[in-house]
């Protein structure tokens, strides 16, 4: 939400802020005007993710966790006087993070930022926490159905649990301070620039070398988001009081399926479009041999629609990116 204080900025918090998608709704909030305080976990330097931020914002080192004695302290600074919260960092489940990780970072760091936000700031200052979910909560294999905000939840994943549960924890903090609103928005998968998942790259390597299998008949429905349109919803929930307390779906709204992805890769690498099948165990088995993970796995045999109808409407949100657009660009970014 804007600033309810005449002539002052709109003051933003947002975390996950070296990150891709961060960095391009940091972006956004400079452009509009806004102070933009980050968080981050270590001091910013002329090295790594922090080189690709843009100058101007506020860094306030701690980590979520509170691993520090000064954590706590410094989300509190960080949080004073603030209007919206943009929560973006989270853990995902890789062979470096275990499920206890998820839980700490996803869920019980959430709820310390959360509790920051209330002792920060007076009960009677409005706030948005805006907070990125995931389409992971509803489960990987929805086949028949279409899926809203009001679609029962079936997370499977320790990544898919750990954000469902941080849902709760939003809503349960919000609801009990009335100065606090939320929104929620469950995010396909991410796309683009900064954002050039191994995964992506593990698959079109296969397809580029004649290997890929498809996994099933290769009818399953996969969902995307681009991620400057991802960052442009979240900029847009912060602006209108349609978004409070609410839940929205945020995909590209495109019915791609496995056989589409394969097809705009295989033509653009100019190589024989991939013919051969695989069931999903043999492949669940055998995705280790192909350095697969389990989270990239379940991207590959998933089969969800999603509908995206909530946030068009009441935020006049329209994706502008198209696959066969930023798709390719992806493609020449694993080569």
């Amino acid at each position: 939400m804007r600033s309810q204080e005449k002539d002052k900025p709109t003051v933003d918090l947002v975390t996950g802020a070296t990150s891709a998608i961060g960095r391009a709704v940091v972006k956004r909030l400079l452009k509009r005007g806004d102070e933009v305080r980050v968080l981050v976990k270590e001091q910013p330097s002329d090295i790594g993710a922090w080189k690709s931020m843009p100058t101007g914002v506020i860094p306030y080192v701690a980590d979520l966790t509170l691993k520090n004695s000064t954590d706590k302290q410094v989300l509190e600074e960080a949080t004073t006087g603030v209007d919206n919260i943009f929560h973006i960092a989270a853990a995902v489940y890789n062979y470096n993070n275990t499920y206890q990780t998820l839980i700490q970072v996803n869920v019980e760091g959430t709820e310390n930022l959360l509790n920051a936000v209330v002792k920060s700031n007076d009960d009677n200052k409005e706030l948005q926490f805006i907070f990125v979910s995931s389409i992971s909560i509803y489960g990987h294999h929805r086949k028949g159905e279409i899926l809203t905000e009001e679609s029962d939840a079936k997370p499977e994943t320790p990544y898919a649990k750990s954000k469902y549960v941080a849902e709760q924890v939003v809503r349960s903090v919000s609801f009990a301070h009335r100065n606090l609103q939320h929104t929620i928005l469950r995010l396909g998968t991410l796309y683009g620039p900064g954002y050039e998942k191994p995964s992506f790259c593990k698959i079109f390597g296969l397809i580029k070398k004649g290997n890929f299998r498809y996994v099933g008949r290769g009818d399953n429905h996969m969902t995307l988001i681009y991620i400057e349109d991802a960052a442009d919803a979240l900029v847009l929930a912060s602006e209108s009081k349609n978004a409070l307390n609410k839940i929205y779906n945020l995909t590209d709204g495109e019915p791609h399926t496995q056989q589409s992805l394969v097809k705009l890769a295989a033509n653009h690498l100019n190589v024989e479009m991939p013919s051969r099948h695989i069931s999903s165990l043999l492949a669940k088995l055998g995705r280790r041999a192909k350095n697969i993970n389990i989270d990239e796995y379940d991207f590959i045999v998933s089969d969800r629609i999603i509908s995206i109808d909530s946030i068009k409407k009441d935020l006049k949100f329209s994706p502008k990116a198209k696959m066969n657009i930023e798709g390719v660009k992806m493609i020449d970014s694993c080569f």
